[in-house]
């Protein structure tokens, strides 16, 4: 599963994970400010090693991103066509493959 370093905002689609059927995905982009990066981070945090976590946001959350890489957990993103911006989130496992 490839990803951008930490702390990274692509310019063209970031690369999905090449399964995605256990990816959860969280839509926050109607919800109030604070809590779509709220939620994000939640989500985040309750990543099993190895898990990944989609989630949509009404902006391109670089504040999120800072806080993801400050957390030790692997992030990309990409803007969206209609607004707003995908976020992939992935807890790294030290068990796991190689290129993790």
């Amino acid at each position: 599963m490839a990803f951008l370093p930490n702390r990274s905002v692509a310019a063209t689609p970031a690369p999905l994970p090449a399964e995605t059927s256990g990816v959860i995905e969280l839509d926050l982009r109607a919800l109030p400010m604070p809590e779509p990066m709220e939620r994000a981070l939640a989500g985040a945090e309750a990543l099993a090693p190895g898990g990944t976590l989609s989630v949509l946001t009404p902006w391109m959350p670089l504040p999120l991103l800072e806080v993801l890489a400050e957390r030790g957990l692997q992030a990309s993103a990409e803007a969206l066509p209609d607004q707003g911006a995908r976020v992939w989130i992935r807890r790294p496992d030290p068990h796991g493959p190689a290129d993790d």
